[in-house]
């Protein structure tokens, strides 16, 4: 491939799908004009796992392990191993790893940050000795679901950066989009094209349209989406669980429970850890094998020794895997759980096509609108799925050359292309608005002040609130700015409650030391401005002679 004659001021630029369950790499081919999946410890798909264990040459250090062997040794060592770390971020949970009776707490970007920290390393090596490319991987553009809130954004661009990218060469994108450009390569017609993404930990619908230009180049912009942050395959893996863990509790006449860490029931802590991630890995692996076969059986042999010897040897049949009705917690908090209560996959299923609705309605688009349906994500791959897309639309999923669990990275390998040569042509994707973002004002109402559906240049998208905010009391100091984001269908109503379903509460915090005055008299002005990767800052201004000022970034106030 030799050295790219490329912008060297900004280095090289990775592709990165960072997925709950698995991620891809993907750099742009310049020589061949395409996109090209890197292969990571020998192989396209790259488990997102780190396990840490004790430095041989120093006991105060910790070492890693990544990948594959990470998550084959979580069976062995649960305690220093985690997994599905995507869906912590966004969260202020802390990561617990104990290693030698030694625990270690580590914030959900840092363990994110080591992990893409090795796929950089390790793009970086096959880049110089496989392709022949000088230099490293300075910059990079990550895809996220299209409903992160601005928080799970903000710790994706800090893990990368504690990855070791360059802060001002992280780029965020969203993975519908992403996915789309892959799709839309060497389209040559218009189209409006629904991606039905269902993730290893969310679910995204997203319509697209897609339009040749006389270039013959598509471009791509963003029409709605809908989407759901917690539901996903690992969801679907659970009603697997559900129903390996009532064999159990047959077996074992309900006297052990693997959930409950200090039950006295003769089983330790750790065989019970190790326990759950065998019957979690079993699990996914069932689910793989029943998107292709009508039945798979599950052995685990011994699960667990102490008190006494206890083997499952079960066959589980499609028909079970998508009617079983979900019936225990396998370790969900109260709030998890009640969402998944009595629910078997074909509800899990039925509740992202649900998805699917709202996503047309808010783009006021009905299933004959819709061209082509894209499906990305290793739960797409479930039978059930294609079989509702079909009987809905009317037409069989599109069946790309690509991998759908590839992709999302290799679109995103495209969007490098467009940073490194910002002169070659190829799909362009018109960043945009997705939906509505405004304030609370008095009365719980919802104030809209950036419309869905908006350009956002290169610079980002200012807008000004139309009229300034007046005080609703005499006397006031302070006054509460509240951010919401509607995901509500259009529906006319110009001022919505914030209190309605659909209504997201992104941010909040207060402009303070604003002078005493009679109700109305103090005018607060109110400024968004949205980036390409549509992150949002707020800034509040008192319009007083004594004015003060404030401004948040909307994923660091959210609470």
């Amino acid at each position: 491939m030799g050295t790219l004659g490329l912008d060297t001021e900004r280095g090289l630029f990775l592709g990165i799908d960072f997925g709950t369950t698995n991620s891809v790499v993907s750099i742009y081919n310049f020589q061949e004009g395409e996109a090209q999946t890197i292969p990571i410890d020998g192989s396209n798909i790259f488990p997102t796992a780190i396990q840490f264990e004790s430095d041989p040459e120093d006991e105060n250090k910790l070492s890693r392990i990544f990948g594959v062997q990470a998550k084959e040794a979580a069976i062995i060592y649960p305690l220093s191993t985690v997994l599905s770390i995507k869906r912590y971020l966004g969260s202020d949970q802390k990561i617990s790893v104990v290693v030698d009776e030694k625990e270690y707490p580590f914030t959900p970007e840092q363990i994110a940050g080591e992990i893409l920290g090795h796929l950089k390393q390790k793009a970086d090596e096959y880049a110089q000795e496989e392709l022949g490319i000088t230099g490293e991987f300075s910059g990079c553009v990550i895809t996220v679901p299209a409903n992160s809130t601005d928080k799970q954004k903000k710790m994706t661009r800090d893990a990368a950066v504690l990855a070791g990218f360059d802060p001002e060469n992280v780029f965020l994108r969203l993975e519908p989009a992403a996915s789309a450009i892959s799709y839309a390569v060497g389209e040559s017609a218009d189209k409006k094209v629904l991606v039905y993404d269902f993730g290893g930990g969310t679910f995204d619908a997203c319509v697209l349209q897609i339009k040749v230009e006389e270039t013959g180049e598509p471009t791509i912009s963003i029409v709605s989406t809908y989407g759901d942050n917690n539901l996903g395959g690992n969801d679907v893996d659970k009603v697997i669980m559900d129903i390996v863990y009532e064999e159990f509790k047959k077996l074992t006449n309900e006297e052990v429970d693997l959930f409950d860490e200090n039950a006295d029931d003769g089983v330790s802590k750790r065989q019970k850890k190790v326990a759950l991630v065998r019957l979690q890995q079993a699990a996914t692996q069932a689910k793989e094998r029943l998107s292709h076969t009508k039945s798979t059986k599950i052995t685990l042999a011994p699960l667990i020794q102490e008190p006494r010897i206890v083997n499952i040897n079960m066959e589980i049949t499609r028909e079970q895997f998508l009617t079983h009705k979900r019936v225990n917690a396998l370790g969900d908090s109260d709030t998890t759980f009640e969402k998944f209560k009595g629910k078997s996959v074909t509800d899990l299923i039925d509740e992202t096509l649900a998805c699917v609705t709202r996503c047309l309605e808010a783009g006021n688009l009905t299933e004959k609108d819709i061209d082509e349906v894209f499906i990305v994500g290793g739960s797409s791959s479930i039978l059930y799925v294609g079989e509702k897309i079909t009987e809905r639309f009317k037409k069989e999923p599109f069946k790309s050359r690509i991998s759908p669990a590839l992709s999302i990275s290799q679109g995103a390998a495209h969007y490098c292309n467009m940073i490194m040569m910002p002169t070659v042509r190829g799909p362009v994707v018109h960043e945009r608005t997705i939906h509505p973002l405004g304030l609370e004002i008095s009365g719980r109402r919802f104030l809209e002040i950036v419309p869905a559906g908006q350009d956002i240049p290169k610079d980002g998208l200012t807008i000004d609130c139309a009229e300034p905010l007046v005080t609703n009391h005499d006397n006031l100091t302070s006054v509460a700015i509240v951010v919401y984001e509607s995901t509500l269908p259009k529906t006319g109503e110009k001022t919505p409650s914030v209190n309605q379903e659909g209504m997201k509460r992104l941010a909040g915090t207060s402009l303070r030391g604003i002078p005493q005055g009679p109700r109305g008299q103090e005018k607060v002005k109110v400024i968004f401005h949205v980036g390409q990767d549509n992150m949002l800052k707020v800034t509040a201004r008192s319009l007083s002679t004594d004015g003060v000022v404030t401004e948040l970034s909307v994923d660091e106030l959210y609470v």
